[in-house]
C-alpha cells in the first residue's frame, strides 16, 4: 500500500464525514456518525454507493452480470490504445514522483489506476466505477495482470463522491461524464475533492455538429442505452462548454485533444463537423 495520507470516507447518504478508510488486511467496518450506515467491502470491493441510486446508473451493473469476455483479452485486444494514451499521453502530466493521492473515477477495466500505481508507488490510490460486478469481475484482474493493484476498489456514484473535501492530488476519468445524468454535477464534485494544487483530466467525446453526420451516432448511442437500460447520448462541443460552465469552470478548462496527424485545436474542431473527436476537461485547485 503507498504511503500517501489515508481516504478520509463522506457519506454518500446524508454527507457526513467518516474518517479514514482502512485498506490493511484487517479492514474496519466505517459507520456513518449521521444516519448509521455501515460500510463493508464484498470480494475485494468497497460499496460506498447511495442507498437510493437511479436506474440508468443500477442498470450500469446490471449490464455486466454476465462476464463477457475474460479481462485479458478487454485489455490486451479491445482497449490496447487506451492504454497506451493514457500511459504516455496523459498520466505524465498528471502524475509524479510529488504525488500522494489518486483518484480514479469510472474507471471500469482501472488500468488507469494500476498505472499510476507503477509511477507513483508511494501514493494512495482509489479506483472506482459505479458497477461493483464490473470492479469484482475485471478491475481487480487488471491491477493483478499489470503488476502494480490500486490500494483500493470502490463503487461510487460520481455525482455523489463519497469522499471528504480536498483530500486528492490527481483525478482521472476517461469516457465517463457523457453517460452521466448530470455531468456539471460530478465535476462540481471532482473540484471539491481536490486537494489544494490538485489536478484534475478527463478526457471525453465530442460528438459530430454537423447534422448529417451528428444523427447516425445519436441513434446508436440511444439504441445501446435503451437496450440496457443506461444513459449514453452525444454532447457536441459547445455543449460540454455549457456543461463546465455549469459546474463553475471557464472554457479555458476545455480543449481537443491533439490527433496522430491534425493537432491544432481550430483544425479538430474544423474535423468534429464530421466524426467525434475527444476532447480534454482539466480543473487546478
Amino acid at each position: 500500500m503507498g504511503s500517501g495520507p489515508p481516504v478520509r470516507l463522506r457519506c454518500p447518504d446524508c454527507s457526513k464525514s467518516m474518517g479514514p478508510l482502512a485498506m490493511g488486511p484487517d479492514d474496519s467496518r466505517p459507520a456513518c456518525p449521521g444516519c448509521g450506515r455501515v460500510f463493508v467491502p464484498a470480494d475485494g470491493v468497497w460499496d460506498l454507493l447511495p442507498r437510493s441510486l437511479e436506474a440508468a446508473k443500477s442498470n450500469e451493473d446490471e449490464a455486466h452480470v454476465e462476464a463477457g469476455a475474460p479481462t485479458w483479452r478487454r485489455l490486451f485486444l479491445h482497449k490496447r490504445y487506451w492504454i497506451e494514451w493514457c500511459d504516455t499521453r496523459w498520466l505524465p502530466g498528471l502524475v509524479d514522483g510529488r504525488t500522494r493521492s489518486f483518484l480514479e473515477i469510472g474507471g471500469g477495466l482501472c488500468y488507469a489506476s494500476a498505472l499510476a500505481k507503477s509511477r507513483a508507488p508511494q501514493a494512495t490510490v482509489v479506483a472506482t466505477d459505479v458497477s461493483p460486478r464490473y470492479l469484482r469481475q475485471h478491475a481487480l484482474r487488471t491491477g493483478d495482470i499489470l503488476g502494480t493493484p490500486a490500494d483500493a476498489y470502490a463503487a461510487v456514484d460520481a455525482e455523489t463522491l463519497p469522499f471528504d473535501d480536498g483530500q486528492f492530488d490527481a483525478v482521472y476519468s476517461q469516457v465517463v461524464l457523457y453517460r452521466l445524468p448530470d455531468p456539471s454535477r460530478a465535476l462540481r464534485e471532482i473540484r471539491r475533492v481536490l486537494a489544494p494544487g490538485g489536478r484534475y483530466l478527463g478526457v471525453e467525446r465530442a460528438s459530430p455538429w454537423l447534422a448529417p453526420f451528428a444523427a447516425p451516432e445519436a441513434r446508436a448511442l440511444d439504441a445501446r442505452a435503451a437496450e440496457q437500460g443506461t444513459r449514453e447520448r452525444p454532447i457536441r462541443y459547445r455543449e460540454w462548454r455549457a456543461i463546465l460552465a455549469d459546474a463553475g469552470l471557464g472554457p479555458e478548462c476545455l480543449s481537443p485533444v491533439p490527433g496522430e496527424r491534425v493537432g491544432a485545436p481550430w483544425l479538430r474542431r474544423l474535423g468534429n463537423a464530421a466524426r467525434q473527436i475527444y476532447v480534454a476537461i482539466r480543473i487546478a485547485r
